[in-house]
């Protein structure tokens, strides 16, 4: 999993204090850098109060040996913390549902909801209030609709299944063929090491999913910020929001759509967005970058990123190419061509 930057805000909340247990125990897994923000607004939060919560929390990140930054400013929570995800280039935003600065809870406005909402990179929602201990995710669960963005959360969801060696659940609603079909091409990429289960379902998408999640007793639940059951963006009423909001687990918030070349780790690829233009870019390990037309030359499709097989592969009928844009099995016939590097 590409995650080399996580940041957490924390207000020294106990509830805020679940949320940094979850961001450390990713960051630990990713060995990733893990920045610590706090934001202080008196009289509800001093600075000497603020002191006091983020010396305890770099007191615990220090325990796990984590790389360890701290931002202490005074300003608006949630302004904070997006700031900060933009100046670091966060992969990763932890926010908890209750317990930062004025929100009660995650409910729209909150600092939570302000936080999902905007960051323009993935974010760990974490249920601060259920009891569950954070120190790490055991069962996964992400619903996948075959769209490209939807697939994309599948792809984060199988990777962080590897990451943190928990199981997988994929879950489709709707058609049982259209589905098994689905599933079955998604759990294929999965890497050899994570155990991956299927289920197909009927219902509204969001309702679905939630109890899926309860009765697989799931604790982290991936979903795309856009892509699933006609949802546009990530907006409120859409399948994610839903889910972000009612969840019985914790809730990954994958970005899904607007990749930039910056979001690319080393050994990893993606379709990106660079001047207006659509690029299927891949990194290599010592992180040069190879950019080809995103195009599949049998149809048009759009191909998408294999992480397991380190492949494009065209998700309408099955042709798949090389890194170099080579084609390894058809109906294609040509490659993929090359496009002028970036990044």
């Amino acid at each position: 999993m590409g995650y080399r930057t996580v940041l957490i805000g924390t207000d020294g909340s106990i509830t805020a204090r679940e949320a940094q247990a979850a961001a450390m125990a990713v960051a630990k897994r990713a060995k990733a850098r893990l920045i610590l923000a706090c934001a202080y607004n008196p009289p509800r939060m001093t600075l000497p109060m603020a002191r006091s919560a983020v010396t305890f929390a770099e007191q615990a990140a220090l325990r796990q040996r984590l790389e360890t930054v701290i931002e202490l400013h005074q300003a608006d929570p949630a302004a904070l913390i997006l700031d900060l995800a933009q100046q670091y280039q966060a992969d990763l935003v932890v926010v908890g549902n209750k317990g930062i600065g004025d929100a009660t809870r995650f409910r729209l406005g909150g600092v939570p909801d302000q936080v999902a909402h905007a960051a323009e990179c993935d974010v760990l929602v974490v249920d601060t209030t259920s009891g569950r201990s954070h120190g790490g995710y055991s069962k996964l669960l992400v619903g996948t609709d075959g769209s490209p963005t939807a697939s994309e959360a599948a792809r984060k969801a199988l990777e962080l299944g590897l990451l943190l060696r928990a199981s997988v659940t994929l879950v489709y609603v709707g058609d049982p063929l259209v589905g098994a079909i689905v599933l079955e091409e998604t759990a294929s990429s999965a890497p050899e090491r994570v155990k991956v289960d299927i289920r197909v379902l009927q219902g509204e998408p969001a309702a679905a999913i939630r109890q899926a999640a309860e009765d697989e007793g799931a604790d982290l639940i991936v979903v795309g910020n856009k892509g699933m059951a006609g949802a546009r963006r990530y907006f409120l009423g859409s399948v994610p929001n839903q889910i972000a909001h009612d969840a019985p687990a914790d809730v990954l918030v994958a970005k899904t759509v607007d990749l930039s070349v910056d979001d690319i780790a080393p050994s990893h690829g993606g379709v990106v967005t660079v001047d207006g233009r659509n690029l299927a870019v891949y990194r290599d390990e010592e992180g040069t970058v190879h950019a080809l037309s995103p195009r599949c030359t049998h149809m048009g499709c759009t191909v998408d990123w294999n992480d397991a097989e380190k492949t494009w592969d065209c998700p309408c009928h099955g042709s798949r190419y090389a890194l170099d844009g080579s084609v390894i099995q058809g109906p294609a016939e040509k490659a993929l061509a090359p496009q002028e590097a970036v990044g």
